[in-house]
């Protein structure tokens, strides 16, 4: 065996090694909240994970409800549900991102493909059909165009916490300006954290907490129903009413803090990027 693929047989058995050790977090009490993380992309579409493979993550980082939005289209869901390969937690809710030249809408909890050649409210009438809920997805002017009441008033969530925010101080402006005209049409409208999960940011980088003790896909789109929810960014910001912000505000002290990966963990990991690193620049020397 050549030394290069010595190198590949390693990194292979390193890999597999830490795949028999990757552990799921440990429950934690929820105390009337759930995690949630309502804007997640999968592969195959504009994500690197499939929908199992998201579930794993959402496990380990804490979330117990994730909305698989595929922009436009449900490939990746139908794939794991042909497959059988989606498990009862973390809570899957079939969602989809309506995304058209004039917005962009997380329809969550939608079963079949919302036209995005509709208006706003024409659209929002369609996913309220289905039984799902509909949040304006990171709402600055490049990706939402309606400022009208009637599209305003047919949301029934915002994403007011939104990596992107944090790239330019317009766009923190652009989120909280959007929020407080939604909130003025519908006082009740649920405040939203979400990461957009496409690659490398970690899920639930942003997050929302959702105040029901009914850990399903019913309860998470019935306490955005009803405006029960508080949003956080990545720097721990909370966003919400304030009998909301205090309810998680316990929670959030009640959780006992994450264990940093094992250091075998991160031995592993680090051996099978050097084996990695090693089998990518290896030459063969031919002999003169």
């Amino acid at each position: 065996m050549t030394a290069r693929r010595a190198l590949i047989v390693a990194f292979v058995l390193l890999v597999l090694a830490g795949t028999v050790r990757d552990r799921e977090s440990e429950p934690r009490p929820r105390l009337g909240v759930i995690v949630a993380d309502l804007h997640v992309h999968p592969f195959p579409g504009d994500g690197v994970l499939t929908v199992w493979q998201l579930q794993r993550e959402a496990a380990r980082r804490g979330i117990d409800v994730i909305a698989v939005a595929g922009h436009n289209n449900r490939v990746a869901l139908t794939i794991a549900k042909t497959l059988g390969l989606v498990s009862e937690t973390p809570v899957i809710i079939d969602s989809q991102e309506l995304t058209s030249p004039e917005f962009h809408i997380i329809a969550v909890g939608v079963q079949s493909m919302i036209d995005w050649h509709l208006t706003v409210p024409e659209a929002v009438r369609a996913i309220h059909a289905q039984g799902g809920v509909a949040i304006a997805a990171h709402p600055v002017p490049i990706a939402w165009k309606p400022m009208d009441l009637d599209s305003l008033a047919a949301l029934d969530g915002v994403e007011v916490a939104h990596p992107l925010a944090e790239r330019t101080g317009s766009s923190r402006r652009a989120l909280d300006a959007f929020f407080a005209r939604a909130k003025a049409a519908k006082p009740h409208v649920a405040p939203i954290g979400s990461t957009d999960f496409h690659t490398a940011a970690p899920m639930g980088l942003c997050r929302t907490y959702l105040l029901t003790s009914d850990r399903s896909a019913a309860g998470a789109l019935a306490a955005i129903r009803l405006g029960r929810t508080v949003a956080q960014d990545q720097y721990g910001r909370l966003y919400g009413e304030v009998e909301h912000l205090n309810r998680v505000r316990r929670y959030l002290v009640s959780q006992p803090p994450r264990l940093n990966v094992p250091a075998v963990d991160r031995a592993l990991a680090l051996a099978a990027l050097r084996c990695l690193a090693a089998a990518s620049s290896w030459r063969r020397i031919s002999p003169s």
